[in-house]
C-alpha cells in the first residue's frame, strides 16, 4: 500500500485566508465518480487517501488481453445498477457515465438533491466513444452473410454524444449538451468548455466531466499504440462528474474555484516546454505564482511526455506540491477519464486536510498526440456532503 508523502509545509501551515471571488467565478459545488475504487465519491476518496491499488485480473468474458491486468470498476454489473430498461444492448461507457450522474445528481434513495433547471448543461469528455460498440459492429458488418446483417440496436450506442446525450435525458437536462474528443486532455477541455458557456449565459450549471470504458479492443488498441521504450499501459476506467455554476448564484456549498483553465498543443515536438508554457499562462491568467501552489497533479502518464510533463512541474513548482496528492498510477491508465479524476482526486485529498482551504492547486494533462492543459483551481473550505 503506497501513501501520499507530505512536507511539514502540508501539515502545519495554517489555512489561507479567502478572499472574496466575483459572482461569474465558477465554482465546483459537487462531485461523483465511478472508479476502480468503487462506485461512489466516498470509495473514491478514501481509497485515494489510503493509497490502494486497484489493479486486478480481468474476468474471463472479456477474451483474450495483452495484459494480465487492469484497474476495472468492481462490480460494475449494468443491469444490476441501471434496471433491465434500455440496457440490454447499452456500451459500459454509457453505462458508467449514467451511474456516475446518479451518484452526482441523487441521494442513495434516488431523490435529487441537486437542483437543475432548464439551463443546465452536460458537456462530457471521451477518448473515441465505446470503442468495443464499435468495432464489434463493423465485425458483424464484415462477417456476417451481407453487409448490413448487423444489430441495428446498437447503433445509437455507437454515436460520439450518445452518452452525454443519455445523461441528459435519463435526467431531464434541457440545457448545452455537448461531448469531446480530447484523449487525457478530455476533462479540462470540457471544464473550459463549461466555463466559456457559463461566462457567455448559456447555461446556468454544467455537469462536467470525462469518462472512459475498459474493453478488449481498448486493450489491443492502446497495446498497439505504445512506443518504443515505454512501458506496456496498466489500464483503468470509470467516469468522473463536477457540477459547475458561477459563484454568484451557485445554490450550494462551492468546494473549489475555478481561477482559469489553458490548453495548447505541443507542435515543436518538446512536450515539457508545452507543458511549462500552458503553466505559467494559465498561473498568470489566476493572477497566481508558482511558489503559492500548494498542490499539483499531473497525469502521470507512462509515456515520455508523462514524464516531460512531470519534469516540467518539477521544475517550476515547489517539490511539497508534488506529493500532496497521491500519483494517479494508482487508478491505472485512465485515458480520458483521467483529467477529472486528478481534479477529484486534489478535492479528496483538499476535504481532509484544512489547511488546504484558500490555498492554490494545479492539474496538467498531456495527450500523446501533442495536446496539453492545465486548470488552476482555489481550493475553498471542506464541505464534507454524503457520498
Amino acid at each position: 500500500m503506497t501513501t501520499a508523502t507530505r512536507s511539514p509545509e502540508h501539515r502545519e501551515h495554517p489555512a489561507a485566508p479567502e478572499a472574496p471571488l466575483a459572482p461569474d467565478t465558477p465554482v465546483i459545488t459537487g462531485w461523483s465518480a465511478v472508479s476502480p475504487y468503487g462506485l461512489t465519491r466516498r470509495a473514491f476518496a478514501e481509497g485515494l487517501r489510503a493509497g490502494a491499488r486497484t489493479a486486478a485480473e480481468p474476468p474471463e468474458a472479456y477474451g483474450p488481453l495483452p495484459a494480465p491486468q487492469a484497474c476495472l470498476v468492481p462490480g460494475f454489473d449494468i443491469k444490476g445498477l441501471l434496471g433491465p430498461t434500455g440496457t440490454a444492448k447499452m456500451d459500459r461507457l454509457t453505462a458508467l457515465t449514467l451511474v456516475a450522474s446518479d451518484g452526482l445528481l441523487n441521494d442513495e434513495d434516488g431523490n435529487r438533491v441537486v437542483a437543475t433547471d432548464e439551463r443546465t448543461g452536460v458537456v462530457l469528455g471521451i477518448s473515441m466513444g465505446s470503442l468495443e460498440n464499435v468495432t464489434n459492429f463493423l465485425k458483424q458488418s464484415y462477417t456476417n452473410a451481407l453487409p448490413f446483417h448487423v444489430d441495428a440496436g446498437r447503433i445509437p450506442f455507437g454515436s460520439l454524444n450518445h452518452a452525454a446525450g443519455a445523461t441528459a435525458i435519463r435526467h431531464g437536462l434541457v440545457g448545452p449538451n455537448t461531448t469531446l474528443a480530447g484523449g487525457r486532455v478530455s476533462g479540462l477541455l470540457a471544464l473550459n468548455y463549461a466555463r466559456r458557456l457559463l461566462g457567455q449565459g448559456r447555461a446556468t450549471r454544467y455537469l462536467v466531466g470525462s469518462a472512459e470504458e475498459f474493453s478488449a479492443a481498448h486493450a489491443w488498441f492502446e497495446h498497439a499504440a505504445v512506443a518504443p521504450g515505454d512501458p506496456a499501459p496498466l489500464l483503468g476506467e470509470g467516469c468522473g462528474l463536477l457540477v459547475v455554476e458561477p459563484a454568484g448564484t451557485a445554490r450550494r456549498p462551492a468546494l473549489a474555484a475555478v481561477l482559469a483553465v489553458e490548453t495548447r498543443v505541443d507542435v515543436d515536438d518538446d512536450p515539457g516546454a508545452a507543458v511549462t508554457a500552458c503553466v505559467r499562462r494559465a498561473l498568470a491568467r489566476a493572477g497566481a505564482t508558482a511558489e503559492e501552489v500548494w498542490a499539483a497533479v499531473p497525469s502521470a502518464a507512462q509515456t515520455a511526455a508523462g514524464r516531460a510533463e512531470q519534469d516540467a512541474l518539477a521544475a517550476l513548482l515547489p517539490a511539497a506540491a508534488l506529493t500532496a496528492v497521491p500519483s494517479m498510477t494508482l487508478l491505472g491508465d485512465t485515458s480520458a477519464a483521467a483529467a477529472t479524476f486528478q481534479i477529484q482526486a486534489l478535492l479528496a485529498v483538499a476535504e481532509a486536510e484544512p489547511a488546504a482551504a484558500g490555498r492554490t492547486a494545479l492539474v496538467t494533462a498531456i495527450d500523446r498526440d501533442g495536446a496539453v492543459g492545465c486548470a488552476v483551481l482555489r481550493l475553498l473550505a471542506p464541505h464534507r456532503d454524503a457520498a
